[in-house]
C-alpha cells in the first residue's frame, strides 16, 4: 500500500513503444534535463510489466527503482521506457491497476522499417534469425503466446493501441510518428514534456539533439518484392490506424498510399495537441 501510495503521488510518464520505433533517442533527451525537472528515468528498459519475474516482486520492487536513497530529495517525476510495454498482452490492464494516472507515450514508425530495423537490429547481436521474409512468413502461420523476440505482429499497431485504449482514456495517450520526431526533435521533445507535465525546456543547447542507437549499414536490405509483400500484409492495419488515431500519417505515403476518397476524412496531427 506504501509503495502505491508513494507512485502514484508523483507523475508518472510511460512510454510504451515502438522497440526501433526512437524510444532509445527520446530516453537520452529526457535525461538531459533529469536533475533539473527532477524526473528519475532509469537507463535501462525496466520491463516490470511484461516480464512475470520483475511483476511478481510487486509495487515496492518498481518504486524503488526509482528511489534515489535517504541523502536526496525524492523525484518528482516518474519515466519508464520500455517499448515491449505496448505489444504484450498484459501490460495495459497492469498498468491501469498499479498507475491509473500514468501519461503514456507511443512512438510509431511506419512497420516496414520497424521490422527491417529490428530484424537488421537482431543480425547485428549475432542472433541467427534468418532472413526477414521467411521470418515473417513463419511468424503468419504459428501461433504462440506474444513473445518480446516477436517481430512481424510487433508492427500490427492498430490492435495495439485499441486494448490500451480499453483500459485508459484518449487523453492519457500521445501518439508520436518516429519518422516526424525525428526530423523534429526539438518542437516534438517539447510536446512531449508539456504531455508529462514537465517544464519546457529542450534540453540541449545543439541545433540538432542528438541520436541514439542509429545503425550504420544493414546486414540485409529487403529487396523490392520482399519489400511489397510487406506492404501488403500490413496494409489493412495502417487503414486502420489512420481512422483510429484521425491522422493520414503522410511520411509513410510511400508504402502505403492514402485512398483518395479518405483523404479529407483524415487530418494530419502535426501541430495540433493531442
Amino acid at each position: 500500500a506504501a509503495a502505491r501510495r508513494w507512485l502514484n503521488e508523483r507523475k508518472v510518464l510511460v512510454v510504451l513503444g515502438v522497440m526501433k520505433g526512437g524510444t532509445s533517442a527520446l530516453r537520452m533527451h529526457l535525461r538531459a534535463t533529469a536533475w533539473e525537472d527532477n524526473l528519475s528515468l532509469p537507463w535501462e528498459e525496466v520491463h516490470f510489466f511484461d516480464e512475470e519475474e520483475e511483476f511478481s516482486k510487486g509495487p515496492a520492487h518498481y518504486a524503488d527503482l526509482f528511489r534515489w536513497g535517504d541523502d536526496w530529495p525524492p523525484p518528482i517525476v516518474l519515466g519508464d521506457v520500455t517499448p515491449s510495454y505496448l505489444y504484450m498482452p498484459k501490460v495495459a490492464a497492469r498498468l491501469r491497476n498499479l498507475l491509473p494516472n500514468a501519461r503514456l507515450v507511443v512512438m510509431l514508425r511506419n512497420p516496414v522499417d520497424r521490422a527491417l530495423s529490428h530484424h537488421n537490429h537482431d543480425l547485428a547481436k549475432g542472433r541467427e534469425v534468418g532472413r526477414l521474409r521467411d521470418r515473417c512468413e513463419e511468424e503468419l502461420v504459428s501461433s504462440p503466446p506474444e513473445s518480446r523476440w516477436d517481430l512481424f505482429h510487433r508492427g500490427l499497431y492498430a490492435a495495439q493501441l485499441e486494448r490500451l485504449l480499453r483500459f485508459f482514456p484518449r487523453e492519457q495517450l500521445l501518439v508520436v510518428a518516429s519518422e516526424r520526431y525525428r526530423r523534429q526533435p526539438r518542437p516534438w521533445l517539447r510536446r512531449i514534456r508539456a504531455f508529462a507535465g514537465l517544464s519546457d525546456r529542450a534540453g540541449w543547447d545543439d541545433e540538432k539533439l542528438p541520436e541514439d542507437h542509429v545503425r550504420g549499414g544493414y546486414a540485409e536490405a529487403l529487396s523490392i518484392e520482399d519489400r511489397g509483400r510487406l506492404r501488403e500484409l500490413y496494409a489493412a492495419d495502417v487503414a486502420r490506424l489512420r481512422h483510429l488515431l484521425g491522422d493520414a500519417l503522410h511520411e509513410w505515403a510511400g508504402d502505403f498510399p492514402l485512398e483518395s476518397k479518405l483523404a479529407p476524412a483524415l487530418q494530419d496531427i502535426t501541430g495540433r495537441g493531442r
